[in-house]
């Protein structure tokens, strides 16, 4: 039987943002300092913005603005921003007609758009502390969103 491989991913909260070389190294030291016992850091850059989920975890989606599941709607405009390879995440939430974009939805787990990822493969970590991230964010001069993926 395989086992299940799980990786944490930082990505920046501006799905556009990629960092400078040695900002993405500074970042995957800091990473790899902060987990010790993951299997790999690494890090991956993105000719375009890519759609990061939880994998298998994938659970709900909800609208920020009122709460309301978004799964009956968020399919097609998945699609319709996919055929732009996701360079405008702008959507109008079908659910209360408010102006938002497939960025802020609120993924259960968490999900992010990114054009950079820091991953740390099979770190065996619970949740992270907000400020166990500053040394990551300060590395790679952005806030980042951590989303965890099971594959």
């Amino acid at each position: 039987m395989k086992v299940p491989t799980s990786h944490l991913i930082l990505i920046p909260t501006d799905p556009t943002y990629v960092p400078h070389d040695d900002q993405a190294e500074a970042a995957a030291d800091a990473l790899e300092t902060l987990l010790p016992a993951a299997r790999e850091v690494s890090y991956d850059m993105f000719d375009d913005v890519r759609f990061i989920d939880a994998g298998e975890a994938f659970e709900a989606i909800t609208c920020p603005l009122c709460g309301k599941d978004a799964h009956g709607w968020w399919p097609s405009a998945m699609d319709r921003a996919a055929e732009n390879e996701f360079e405008d995440l702008a959507v109008v939430a079908a659910c209360c007609g408010g102006q938002t974009n497939l960025n802020a939805l609120i993924y259960q787990p968490a999900a992010s758009f990114g054009c950079f990822a820091l991953v740390a493969t099979n770190a065996g970590v619970g949740k992270l502390a907000p400020e166990a991230l500053v040394p990551i964010e300060a590395a790679l001069g952005c806030a980042v969103r951590v989303v965890r993926q099971k594959i």
